[in-house]
């Protein structure tokens, strides 16, 4: 169970950082939350837009260390999503 539970929450981050369906963006400026902030990289950072992965720039979310770390985003309908992207 603790294997099936870790692999959906895998696959939940993956769909919800940049879930876009045709050149839609549908995460774009989204409710976003993660299970802790580490200083200002809050949740909203990760569907802001910016896909600069430098986080000394600001525009990345980032959790505290801690164990099984989470974040999603709601995509607030019902979208076919066509291609997932992750910036890292």
């Amino acid at each position: 169970m603790v294997t099936m539970n870790t692999y959906f929450i895998s696959i939940l981050l993956m769909i919800t950082i940049v879930a876009t369906v045709g050149l839609y963006n549908a995460a774009r400026f989204k409710p976003a939350v993660q299970s802790s902030e580490f200083h200002s990289y809050y949740a909203y950072l990760g569907v802001d837009g910016n896909y600069n992965p430098d986080v000394l720039q600001g525009h990345c979310q980032h959790t505290d260390a801690q164990w099984s770390p989470w974040w999603m985003v709601d995509l607030c309908g019902q979208f076919v999503i066509e291609k997932i992207q992750v910036t890292n």
